[in-house]
Protein backbone atom coordinates (compact mmCIF):
# COMPACT_ATOMS: atom_id res chain seq x y z
CA UNK A 1 0.00 0.00 0.00
CA UNK A 2 1.36 3.40 -0.99
CA UNK A 3 3.99 1.85 -3.29
CA UNK A 4 2.04 1.93 -6.53
CA UNK A 5 4.07 2.68 -9.66
CA UNK A 6 7.24 1.47 -7.92
CA UNK A 7 9.92 -0.90 -9.20
CA UNK A 8 11.89 -2.74 -6.50
CA UNK A 9 15.50 -3.98 -6.75
CA UNK A 10 16.69 -6.17 -3.86
CA UNK A 11 20.42 -6.76 -3.37
CA UNK A 12 21.53 -9.88 -1.47
CA UNK A 13 25.16 -10.34 -0.35
CA UNK A 14 24.94 -14.13 -0.24
CA UNK A 15 24.45 -16.66 -3.00
CA UNK A 16 20.83 -17.37 -2.01
CA UNK A 17 18.20 -14.64 -2.08
CA UNK A 18 15.95 -14.60 0.98
CA UNK A 19 14.67 -11.04 1.35
CA UNK A 20 12.79 -11.11 -1.94
CA UNK A 21 10.85 -14.15 -0.66
CA UNK A 22 9.82 -12.27 2.48
CA UNK A 23 8.55 -9.09 0.79
CA UNK A 24 4.80 -9.02 1.21
CA UNK A 25 3.84 -6.65 -1.56
CA UNK A 26 1.84 -6.37 -4.74
CA UNK A 27 4.82 -4.82 -6.57
CA UNK A 28 5.12 -6.70 -9.86
CA UNK A 29 8.41 -5.03 -10.80
CA UNK A 30 10.69 -6.83 -8.32
CA UNK A 31 14.19 -7.94 -9.35
CA UNK A 32 16.91 -9.67 -7.30
CA UNK A 33 20.65 -8.93 -7.41
CA UNK A 34 22.49 -11.61 -5.45
CA UNK A 35 25.96 -12.85 -4.47
CA UNK A 36 27.65 -9.48 -3.99
CA UNK A 37 27.17 -5.90 -2.85
CA UNK A 38 26.07 -3.25 -5.34
CA UNK A 39 28.31 -0.58 -3.84
CA UNK A 40 31.39 -2.47 -5.08
CA UNK A 41 31.37 -5.71 -7.10
CA UNK A 42 27.86 -5.43 -8.56
CA UNK A 43 27.67 -1.78 -9.60
CA UNK A 44 27.69 -2.70 -13.28
CA UNK A 45 24.96 -5.27 -12.63
CA UNK A 46 22.86 -2.56 -10.95
CA UNK A 47 23.01 -0.34 -14.03
CA UNK A 48 22.16 -3.33 -16.23
CA UNK A 49 19.21 -4.16 -13.96
CA UNK A 50 17.86 -0.61 -14.14
CA UNK A 51 18.17 -0.66 -17.93
CA UNK A 52 16.43 -4.05 -17.97
CA UNK A 53 13.49 -2.56 -16.06
CA UNK A 54 13.01 0.12 -18.71
CA UNK A 55 13.34 -2.48 -21.47
CA UNK A 56 10.66 -4.65 -19.86
CA UNK A 57 8.31 -1.65 -19.79
CA UNK A 58 8.92 -0.99 -23.49
CA UNK A 59 8.20 -4.66 -24.23
CA UNK A 60 5.05 -4.49 -22.07
CA UNK A 61 6.38 -7.24 -19.80
CA UNK A 62 5.87 -5.13 -16.66
CA UNK A 63 3.74 -2.07 -15.88
CA UNK A 64 5.04 1.47 -16.22
CA UNK A 65 6.74 2.79 -13.07
CA UNK A 66 7.72 6.24 -11.83
CA UNK A 67 10.02 5.26 -8.96
CA UNK A 68 12.78 2.69 -8.40
CA UNK A 69 13.34 1.55 -4.83
CA UNK A 70 16.74 -0.10 -4.29
CA UNK A 71 17.11 -2.22 -1.16
CA UNK A 72 20.84 -2.68 -0.63
CA UNK A 73 22.69 -5.05 1.67
CA UNK A 74 23.45 -3.97 5.22
CA UNK A 75 27.11 -3.66 4.16
CA UNK A 76 26.52 -1.10 1.41
CA UNK A 77 28.15 2.32 1.19
CA UNK A 78 25.58 4.59 -0.54
CA UNK A 79 28.22 6.88 -2.11
CA UNK A 80 29.46 4.62 -4.95
CA UNK A 81 25.88 3.60 -5.79
CA UNK A 82 24.78 7.22 -6.12
CA UNK A 83 27.87 8.01 -8.16
CA UNK A 84 27.07 5.18 -10.60
CA UNK A 85 23.47 6.27 -11.12
CA UNK A 86 24.37 9.93 -11.53
CA UNK A 87 27.32 9.38 -13.87
CA UNK A 88 26.58 6.30 -16.00
CA UNK A 89 25.46 7.36 -19.49
CA UNK A 90 22.99 4.49 -19.70
CA UNK A 91 20.78 5.86 -16.91
CA UNK A 92 21.86 9.45 -16.23
CA UNK A 93 19.02 10.89 -18.35
CA UNK A 94 16.48 8.39 -17.04
CA UNK A 95 16.99 8.47 -13.27
CA UNK A 96 17.53 11.01 -10.54
CA UNK A 97 18.65 9.94 -7.07
CA UNK A 98 16.01 11.38 -4.78
CA UNK A 99 17.05 10.25 -1.29
CA UNK A 100 18.94 7.73 0.83
CA UNK A 101 17.06 5.91 3.60
CA UNK A 102 18.79 3.83 6.27
CA UNK A 103 17.39 1.59 8.98
CA UNK A 104 18.87 1.85 12.48
CA UNK A 105 18.29 -1.00 14.93
CA UNK A 106 16.47 0.48 17.93
CA UNK A 107 18.07 -2.00 20.32
CA UNK A 108 21.63 -2.31 18.99
CA UNK A 109 21.93 0.71 16.70
CA UNK A 110 24.31 2.75 18.84
CA UNK A 111 26.65 -0.18 19.48
CA UNK A 112 26.59 -1.26 15.80
CA UNK A 113 27.31 2.25 14.58
CA UNK A 114 30.26 2.63 16.94
CA UNK A 115 31.67 -0.77 15.92
CA UNK A 116 31.07 -0.93 12.18
CA UNK A 117 32.24 1.80 9.81
CA UNK A 118 29.64 0.75 7.21
CA UNK A 119 26.83 1.64 9.61
CA UNK A 120 28.42 5.02 10.29
CA UNK A 121 28.71 5.79 6.56
CA UNK A 122 25.08 4.84 5.98
CA UNK A 123 23.90 7.27 8.67
CA UNK A 124 26.24 10.01 7.46
CA UNK A 125 24.99 9.78 3.86
CA UNK A 126 21.29 9.23 4.60
CA UNK A 127 18.44 11.70 4.25
CA UNK A 128 16.04 9.65 6.39
CA UNK A 129 16.81 7.34 9.29
CA UNK A 130 14.24 4.73 10.32
CA UNK A 131 14.52 3.46 13.89
CA UNK A 132 13.28 -0.13 14.02
CA UNK A 133 12.14 -2.24 16.99
CA UNK A 134 10.78 0.81 18.78
CA UNK A 135 8.34 -1.44 20.64
CA UNK A 136 11.32 -3.13 22.36
CA UNK A 137 12.92 0.02 23.80
CA UNK A 138 11.93 2.69 26.30
CA UNK A 139 11.14 6.29 25.38
CA UNK A 140 14.37 7.39 27.09
CA UNK A 141 16.40 4.92 25.02
CA UNK A 142 14.65 6.16 21.87
CA UNK A 143 15.42 9.81 22.67
CA UNK A 144 19.06 8.97 23.40
CA UNK A 145 19.32 7.18 20.06
CA UNK A 146 17.77 10.16 18.26
CA UNK A 147 20.32 12.49 19.83
CA UNK A 148 23.14 10.10 18.97
CA UNK A 149 22.08 9.99 15.30
CA UNK A 150 21.74 13.77 15.09
CA UNK A 151 25.24 14.17 16.49
CA UNK A 152 26.51 12.11 13.55
CA UNK A 153 24.23 13.65 10.90
CA UNK A 154 22.52 16.86 12.03
CA UNK A 155 20.30 16.96 8.93
CA UNK A 156 18.94 13.42 9.31
CA UNK A 157 15.15 13.15 9.29
CA UNK A 158 14.31 10.48 11.85
CA UNK A 159 11.13 8.41 11.75
CA UNK A 160 10.13 5.52 14.00
CA UNK A 161 9.03 2.13 12.67
CA UNK A 162 6.31 0.60 14.82
CA UNK A 163 5.88 -3.17 14.60
CA UNK A 164 7.56 -3.22 11.21
CA UNK A 165 5.18 -0.68 9.69
CA UNK A 166 5.68 2.87 8.45
CA UNK A 167 3.59 5.17 6.30
CA UNK A 168 5.13 5.29 2.77
CA UNK A 169 4.15 8.96 2.61
CA UNK A 170 6.82 9.65 5.26
CA UNK A 171 9.43 8.07 3.01
CA UNK A 172 8.56 9.56 -0.36
CA UNK A 173 7.12 13.02 0.35
CA UNK A 174 9.01 16.29 -0.10
CA UNK A 175 11.92 16.11 2.36
CA UNK A 176 12.25 19.83 2.96
CA UNK A 177 8.52 20.15 3.65
CA UNK A 178 8.63 17.28 6.14
CA UNK A 179 7.51 18.25 9.66
CA UNK A 180 10.49 16.23 10.89
CA UNK A 181 13.01 18.31 8.92
CA UNK A 182 15.69 19.11 11.51
CA UNK A 183 16.66 22.60 12.65
CA UNK A 184 20.39 22.76 13.19
CA UNK A 185 20.13 25.13 16.12
CA UNK A 186 18.35 22.43 18.10
CA UNK A 187 21.28 20.01 17.94
CA UNK A 188 24.68 20.21 19.55
CA UNK A 189 26.48 22.97 21.41
CA UNK A 190 26.74 26.20 19.47
CA UNK A 191 30.06 28.00 19.32
CA UNK A 192 29.53 31.68 18.71
CA UNK A 193 32.04 33.22 16.35
CA UNK A 194 33.20 36.81 16.07
CA UNK A 195 30.26 37.33 13.71
CA UNK A 196 27.23 38.02 15.87
CA UNK A 197 24.86 35.80 13.92
CA UNK A 198 27.11 32.88 12.92
CA UNK A 199 27.22 29.64 14.87
CA UNK A 200 29.44 26.66 14.12
CA UNK A 201 28.35 23.33 15.60
CA UNK A 202 31.01 20.64 15.75
CA UNK A 203 30.63 16.94 16.47
CA UNK A 204 33.11 14.06 16.16
CA UNK A 205 32.70 10.27 16.26
CA UNK A 206 35.97 8.38 15.85
CA UNK A 207 37.52 9.74 12.63
CA UNK A 208 34.23 11.10 11.27
CA UNK A 209 33.26 14.64 12.17
CA UNK A 210 30.60 17.15 11.20
CA UNK A 211 30.73 20.92 10.87
CA UNK A 212 27.43 22.80 10.84
CA UNK A 213 26.82 26.47 10.23
CA UNK A 214 23.80 28.59 11.13
CA UNK A 215 24.10 32.09 9.67
CA UNK A 216 21.41 34.76 9.47
CA UNK A 217 22.96 37.20 7.00
CA UNK A 218 22.88 36.52 3.23
CA UNK A 219 25.93 34.91 1.66
CA UNK A 220 27.68 35.75 -1.58
CA UNK A 221 26.88 32.89 -3.98
CA UNK A 222 30.12 33.15 -5.97
CA UNK A 223 32.27 33.09 -2.81
CA UNK A 224 30.35 30.13 -1.41
CA UNK A 225 30.63 28.12 -4.64
CA UNK A 226 34.35 28.91 -4.93
CA UNK A 227 34.90 27.79 -1.32
CA UNK A 228 33.06 24.51 -1.83
CA UNK A 229 34.87 23.91 -5.14
CA UNK A 230 38.20 24.48 -3.40
CA UNK A 231 37.40 21.93 -0.68
CA UNK A 232 36.13 19.31 -3.12
CA UNK A 233 39.15 19.85 -5.38
CA UNK A 234 41.77 19.62 -2.62
CA UNK A 235 40.16 16.86 -0.53
CA UNK A 236 37.55 15.10 -2.69
CA UNK A 237 37.53 11.85 -0.72
CA UNK A 238 37.49 13.46 2.72
CA UNK A 239 33.96 14.82 2.35
CA UNK A 240 31.26 12.24 3.01
CA UNK A 241 28.12 14.41 3.00
CA UNK A 242 27.12 18.00 2.39
CA UNK A 243 23.66 19.47 2.75
CA UNK A 244 22.57 23.06 3.05
CA UNK A 245 19.72 25.54 2.77
CA UNK A 246 21.42 28.76 1.73
CA UNK A 247 20.38 32.39 2.13
CA UNK A 248 21.96 34.36 -0.72
CA UNK A 249 22.42 38.05 -1.32
CA UNK A 250 21.22 37.79 -4.93
CA UNK A 251 17.92 35.96 -4.32
CA UNK A 252 14.95 36.04 -1.97
CA UNK A 253 14.44 32.29 -2.40
CA UNK A 254 16.43 29.67 -0.46
CA UNK A 255 18.85 27.54 -2.42
CA UNK A 256 19.16 23.85 -1.50
CA UNK A 257 22.55 22.16 -1.95
CA UNK A 258 23.57 18.58 -1.26
CA UNK A 259 26.28 16.08 -2.06
CA UNK A 260 27.03 12.46 -1.18
CA UNK A 261 30.73 11.71 -1.25
CA UNK A 262 32.28 13.76 -4.03
CA UNK A 263 29.09 13.69 -6.12
CA UNK A 264 27.55 17.17 -5.91
CA UNK A 265 23.96 17.48 -7.06
CA UNK A 266 22.63 20.50 -8.96
CA UNK A 267 21.27 23.33 -6.78
CA UNK A 268 17.52 23.49 -6.21
CA UNK A 269 15.56 26.66 -5.58
CA UNK A 270 12.91 26.25 -2.89
CA UNK A 271 9.59 28.09 -2.84
CA UNK A 272 9.68 28.75 0.90
CA UNK A 273 11.97 28.70 3.93
CA UNK A 274 11.72 25.44 5.94
CA UNK A 275 10.40 26.06 9.44
CA UNK A 276 9.95 29.73 8.52
CA UNK A 277 13.60 30.53 9.34
CA UNK A 278 15.31 32.77 6.79
CA UNK A 279 18.89 31.72 7.47
CA UNK A 280 21.67 29.58 6.07
CA UNK A 281 21.91 26.09 7.52
CA UNK A 282 24.90 24.23 6.12
CA UNK A 283 26.34 20.85 7.17
CA UNK A 284 29.57 19.18 6.09
CA UNK A 285 30.38 15.65 7.30
CA UNK A 286 33.91 14.48 6.66
CA UNK A 287 36.78 12.21 7.59
CA UNK A 288 40.34 13.37 8.14
CA UNK A 289 39.70 17.12 8.08
CA UNK A 290 40.04 19.71 10.83
CA UNK A 291 36.89 21.50 12.00
CA UNK A 292 39.04 24.46 12.98
CA UNK A 293 40.56 24.66 9.50
CA UNK A 294 37.09 24.55 7.90
CA UNK A 295 35.86 27.34 10.16
CA UNK A 296 38.89 29.54 9.40
CA UNK A 297 38.64 28.96 5.66
CA UNK A 298 34.90 29.69 5.64
CA UNK A 299 35.43 32.99 7.44
CA UNK A 300 38.35 33.86 5.18
CA UNK A 301 36.90 32.96 1.78
CA UNK A 302 33.14 33.35 2.25
CA UNK A 303 32.46 35.83 5.02
CA UNK A 304 35.33 38.27 4.46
Amino acid sequence: EGLGSTALIINEFGEIGIDNLLVETAIENTLLLENGCICCSLRGDLIDTICDLFAKVRNEQIPQFSRILIETTGLADPGPIINSIQSDKAVIDRCLVDRVITVVDGVQGKAQTSKFEEAMFQIVQADIGLISKSDLISSDHLNQLRNFLHQINPTLIIEVVENGRIDPALLFSDLVKSPSYPILEEHGNRHKSHHDTAHEIESRHNDIASWSLVYEKPLDEVKLRDWLSMIYSLRPYALLRMKGIIKLSNSDRPMFLEAVGNVVGPPKWLERWPNGKEETQLVLIFKGLSEEALTKSFHKYVLS
